[in-house]
């Protein structure tokens, strides 16, 4: 009997030590794994993919991780890797709609639109996904690429359904009108955009050409003049400088 005690106790005592260190190993995993993020919204993808790889050693089951992984390697232009991460995520959650939704992105870079069609829709086949509208902003870029612009508006004002104050949502919506004549949508909704984040420049851009193309010349140049203070470094300024010498002449 008392052999026996003794080999609880000491099972006891072995348990007590592995769960302390798994508590010891998720602790050091979720500080990499919040450095990390620190790291990629300063703009330091590498050093954020060298954090979360580390979260990743430490506590190797966790989606998060693996998505985060991901996100980093999509702002380093390395899709392949963005894909083989994201798709562990979703292994490890299968309901892990943020990591499909990125899967999509994954797959935009790669220009696989088939695929990043797919991944999108499988992460709004979620009713308990928290951010919808940003795979229907993704769908309807996707469809913009693709030429199909009535099924873009489509998803753009879906996403807007969502969350109706969503600037970039306004934007590209505004952006297709604009590409396809309709200029007082495109007007309206651009100006929506503006209003709602008034530092997108791409919003002032699209809006720029959709008062030149109404004859509203004054408003354009006021546009683009927005496009060169906010974003003064940029191709897009240089396109908006063109604008405003020829509407000077």
């Amino acid at each position: 009997m008392r052999g026996f005690i003794i080999i609880v106790l000491l099972s006891c005592l072995l348990t007590a030590c592995a769960t302390e260190q798994m508590a010891v190993e998720q602790e050091k995993a979720d500080t990499h794994y919040n450095i990390g993020i620190a790291r990629l919204a300063s703009g330091d993808a590498k050093q954020a993919i060298a954090e979360f790889s580390q979260a990743i050693g430490d506590a190797s089951d966790n989606p998060t991780y693996h998505n985060a992984l991901g996100l980093a390697y999509l702002v380093e232009h390395r899709p392949d890797l963005a894909i083989a991460s994201f798709q562990k995520a979703i292994q490890l959650n299968p309901k892990f709609s943020d990591a499909y939704n990125n899967l999509g992105s994954a797959y935009v870079q790669r220009a696989e639109y088939g695929q990043a069609i797919k991944s999108f829709r499988q992460a709004l086949s979620n009713p308990a996904y928290l951010t919808p509208e940003q795979a229907y902003l993704n769908l309807g870029n996707v469809y913009v690429v693709q030429g199909r612009a009535a099924d873009a508006v489509v998803e753009f004002k879906r996403a807007l359904g969502v969350v109706p104050d969503f600037a970039e949502a306004h934007n590209r919506l505004g952006y297709v009108y604009l590409t396809q004549g309709q200029l007082e949508l495109a007007i309206a909704e651009l100006t929506l955009a503006v209003k709602q984040a008034p530092d997108l420049a791409t919003a002032y851009q699209s809006l720029g050409f959709a008062y030149l193309s109404a004859g509203e010349k004054d408003r354009a140049k006021q546009a683009f003049q927005k496009v060169v203070e906010l974003s003064p470094t940029s191709e897009m300024t240089a396109e908006a400088m063109r604008q405003l010498k020829q509407l000077s002449q």
